[in-house]
């Protein structure tokens, strides 16, 4: 037994012990009371949905709903869907309300259905959201609707005969107020859904011969006619006209759904992309658009870098498949290997990135494979603090000219583009990346306010140009800029500042080019421009005519000279249809040399393989080097899938900078690399590149 403990009798002591325990007590519960807060907080945090603007992953299901679509949602497998959004952990998801076809996969009261439902595929979509804190947006086809263009032949577009259109609606027609808005506002108040990804609209858009729109055009135009077709001069105006239609559609919609709830967050699939080079000039919430096809990898380059400068949160949709027949039918899963390289192309500068798979005829979430997309999540996850919200360093910008795009269009009947243009602008984009350069699209409205931050503009290939934007840039040059005109049409519309001799016009031809510090001799089927270099400019490469170094023709390929205070380039080939068909390094090299003669201090050099595609970007304060493989089998059409991507070798990068870095790290690993800052220049080397690595420099 213990010793009993001394009683106290001092005076007051009782009181003052209780007033001690008292006080800790107080304290304790303070303490647990702010870090109950602070835990709810940080819960309440951690649990809310994010807006578009602040996401960067995503998931898209949709299944173009049919007539003979039966018992929807009658096998809808919770389980699996909340177990894939447990382990993928995406911002947001986006699901089928209604395609192309116009039946909607929810039970409208608005719009048509195949009114064979067991139970409300929304709701169970709308749960599973819910459950995991996420946003949810639904598909939602636009302009494209069959259905209720069967049922509503008034809300059709007209076609140049007189017959209504049986799958698009009319610009100006009843449409969007008698069934998209109020369906959108249908499933607002019906699933409290947080916006909408609108397809089948500008590239679906074609022109719209209702009376109308006739009696419109005549009155702002004043002319008598309303141009047929494509072969008429004043197409392009009447073109336009519907492009101003198209857009008075889409502002109104996306308004009175903005005034119905402020916060609905709405796009519409490719506006203002590559498709639509304009100003946004809609109150669109962000922009997306969805890559399918084969070159993915490409395409997925290309069209980040047409929307990043637009000024809209955006994001690019990765088809998780191949299908074999574009509209359906049998699909090849897409490896996960692809897609990460399509989601580097994405997120190197500065976009969110989502997967697209279809979901089953009953609207429920179609079995895909979790592991490869918990392993695509986090790939994406653990690169999304360095790409997120940066912003690309200018350096190389590429002219994406309206007026030549417009030209290029000439001969076709969409309003807008479709995915099968372009060709020639993502070719030259290709080849510059391919030559190892950090480049960025430029369209009108970015050049005319941003021009002077570049070192190199290049014109690929247009032959149409705005002759304001084109005077800006000879001024730009004659202050020291740097001009690289590639075309044979193009390098003609600035043939009076290209110090060499014009022969004859411009033909098709087979040409033999190249050089041996080119790495060789490159066959291609091209438009060329013949031309003799004159004293002042200077010649890249050689055209011969046969394959023999001795068999040199007075020909230029390429060409160099003065001008003002800077320099203009020339390549008097068109190039990009090369580049799509048959790639040949000795184009890619060409284009290095000449960048290397008109830029000989460039700002980012990446040595060591040809298959690596640069970014260079910045986010709060710290310089970030995107080095993304580039290789693999995605440019063969007669390869849908593969499973292996070999790393890259070891790099060499020399970053150019006015101060000496802190430290220079490879992400997302945390691995320190050794750096040299000498002559204004930050030298390291980086260790082969399996898919998608960056190098943070910091500089305090």
């Amino acid at each position: 037994m213990d010793k009993a403990q001394p009683v106290i009798q001092r005076s007051g002591g009782s009181k003052m012990i209780n007033a001690i325990q008292k006080t800790h007590f107080m304290r304790n519960k303070i303490v647990f009371t702010v870090a109950l807060i602070l835990l709810q907080v940080s819960s309440l945090h951690a649990q809310k949905k994010l807006r578009r603007s602040e996401s960067f992953f995503g998931f898209h299901f949709d299944f173009h709903a049919v007539a003979t679509d039966k018992e929807l949602g009658k096998n809808f497998d919770t389980l699996l869907l909340n177990e894939f959004l447990a382990r993928t952990k995406p911002d947001f998801i986006q699901v089928d309300s209604k395609g192309h076809f116009g039946f909607s996969s929810y039970p409208t009261k608005v719009g048509y259905s195949p009114n064979s439902f067991v139970q409300d595929p929304m709701r169970l979509w709308k749960a599973a959201a819910d459950k995991h804190h996420l946003s949810l947006y639904v598909h939602y086809s636009g302009i494209r609707d069959d259905e209720a263009m069967r049922r509503n032949p008034g809300w059709a577009r007209v076609k140049a005969d007189g017959t209504r259109d049986s799958t698009r609606a009319g610009y100006l027609s009843p449409y969007s107020e008698k069934l998209l808005i109020p369906q959108l506002k249908e499933m607002i108040d019906a699933y409290q859904i947080d916006g909408a990804w609108v397809d089948g609209e500008c590239w679906a858009a074609l022109p719209d011969y209702s009376q109308d729109m006739q009696k419109g055009f005549l009155k702002e135009t004043g002319l008598k006619q309303v141009p047929l077709n494509e072969k008429d001069t004043l197409f392009e105006k009447w073109k336009d006209y519907n492009r101003n239609a198209f857009k008075k559609y889409l502002r109104n919609y996306t308004d009175q759904l903005h005034k119905y709830r402020p916060d609905f967050q709405i796009t519409s699939n490719w506006a203002y992309s590559s498709r639509m080079p304009e100003p946004v000039d809609a109150n669109l919430d962000f922009l997306s658009g969805d890559i399918a096809g084969t070159n993915c990898v490409y395409s997925a380059a290309f069209e980040a870098r047409c929307l990043a400068l637009q000024g809209k949160p955006w994001d690019l949709m990765s088809w998780g498949f191949f299908p074999l027949n574009f509209w359906g039918g049998t699909h090849t899963t897409k490896p996960v290997v692809q897609l990460k390289q399509e989601a580097a192309e994405t997120m190197a500068v500065g976009g969110g990135y989502q997967v697209y798979f279809q979901q089953n005829r009953d609207a429920g979430f179609q079995t895909v494979d979790v592991d490869a997309m918990e392993e695509l999540a986090k790939f994406c996850r653990d690169r999304q603090r360095f790409c997120q919200q940066s912003t690309i360093i200018p350096h190389i910008g590429i002219w994406y000219s309206l007026a030549g795009w417009k030209e290029a269009y000439r001969d076709k009947q969409n309003v807008y583009g479709s995915m099968a243009f372009n060709t020639g602008m993502k070719g030259i984009t290709s080849l510059l990346l391919d030559a190892g350069q950090p480049v960025e699209i430029l369209m009108d409205h970015h050049l005319k306010e941003q021009m002077e931050k570049y070192s190199l503009i290049v014109i690929p290939e247009w032959v149409a140009f705005d002759p304001e934007i084109k005077t800006q840039l000879l001024r730009y040059t004659n202050n020291g800029g740097n001009l690289l005109v590639i075309g044979a049409g193009a390098a003609g519309e600035f043939r009076n500042v290209l110090e060499v001799e014009f022969i004859g016009e411009v033909q098709t031809a087979e040409l033999i080019t190249g050089a041996k510090d080119l790495g060789g001799m490159a066959g291609i089927k091209t438009r060329w421009q013949q031309v003799r270099a004159r004293k002042d400019s200077s010649v890249i490469g050689n055209i011969f005519s046969r394959t023999d170094y001795r068999y040199v023709t007075p020909y230029a390929p390429a060409s160099i000279n003065a001008y003002r205070k800077g320099k203009i380039a020339a390549i008097y080939m068109d190039l990009s249809a090369a580049q799509q068909q048959y790639r040949n390094p000795v184009f890619n090299n060409l284009l290095r040399k000449i960048i290397a003669q008109l830029i000989p201090e460039p700002v980012l050099k990446v040595e060591g393989s040809a298959e690596v595609h640069t970014v260079l970007a910045k986010k709060n304060d710290h310089t970030l080097v995107h080095l993304i493989n580039s290789g693999g089998h995605h440019s063969n059409e007669k390869v849908f899938g593969y499973t292996e991507l070999r790393p890259t070798p070891m790099l060499t990068v020399s970053v150019r900078s006015l101060r000496k870095p802190k430290e220079v790290i490879l992400q997302p690993y945390g691995k320190k690399l050794d750096a040299v800052f000498s002559d204004g220049y930050i030298r390291f080397s980086v260790p082969p590149v399996a898919v998608y690595d960056i190098v943070e420099i910091s500089f305090n």
